[in-house]
């Protein structure tokens, strides 16, 4: 592959741990109590929207939003906490040194280019989708596709890696290979992949 484009929760940042502890604590404030490794299966085999909607779907609209709200309030104050993984750095210079070119699709919003910056990663990469840019959410290949207009990916020299289904969904949908990061095998179910690995380096 030529040209990766990356998830950044759960694949090039391990933030679940921030995000998991954040989203028990605000749930809490709410008299809701959850398992956080329960939360954490669900964020992994789903999204975090899903997991929100699975633990309020009964509260009233307004009272959903505002949880959300608090969620995000919580876990940008501990982002100090949210680092890369373990050969994240090394991975994505060897790429620009072969020739090719890093993107980052996330959805969430500039907060994760600010880490890039913050953890001297950012010089790595080409470009950038964020949650700011309000394209519709992975699977929906719209991001993808608009990053390939606009930088000229070949979509068959490309892939998508990610720590989620709907990742790889994403990739596949775009025209390009799909990588799911599975670090501790969290996602049991079959999915169509082209590579499944355990280790960012293996991406390579």
């Amino acid at each position: 592959m030529r040209d990766y484009c990356w998830d950044f929760d759960g694949t090039l940042y391990q933030t679940y741990p921030v995000m998991v502890k954040a989203f028990k604590e605000t749930l809490q404030d709410y008299g809701i109590e959850v398992n956080a490794q329960a939360v954490y299966l669900r964020m992994r085999r789903s999204s975090l929207g899903q997991t929100f909607a699975f633990y309020t779907n009964d509260l009233p609209t307004t009272t959903q939003a505002k949880i959300v709200q608090d969620y995000r309030q919580r876990e940008q104050q501990a982002q100090k906490d949210e680092h890369p993984f373990s050969g994240a750095r090394e991975v994505c210079k060897q790429v620009v040194a072969r020739g090719g070119r890093n993107f980052l699709l996330t959805h969430r919003d500039h907060s994760a280019w600010q880490l890039l910056v913050r953890d001297q990663l950012a010089e790595f990469f080409s470009g950038a989708v964020t949650g700011d840019a309000h394209f519709p959410r992975k699977p929906n290949p719209a991001s993808l596709n608009y990053l390939c207009t606009k930088f000229g990916i070949i979509r068959t020299e490309a892939v998508m890696v990610g720590d989620r289904p709907l990742d790889v969904e994403a990739g596949r949908r775009a025209g390009m290979q799909g990588y799911l990061f599975d670090p501790d095998q969290t996602i049991i179910a079959k999915i169509e992949c082209d590579r499944r690995i355990r280790e960012l380096k293996a991406a390579l």
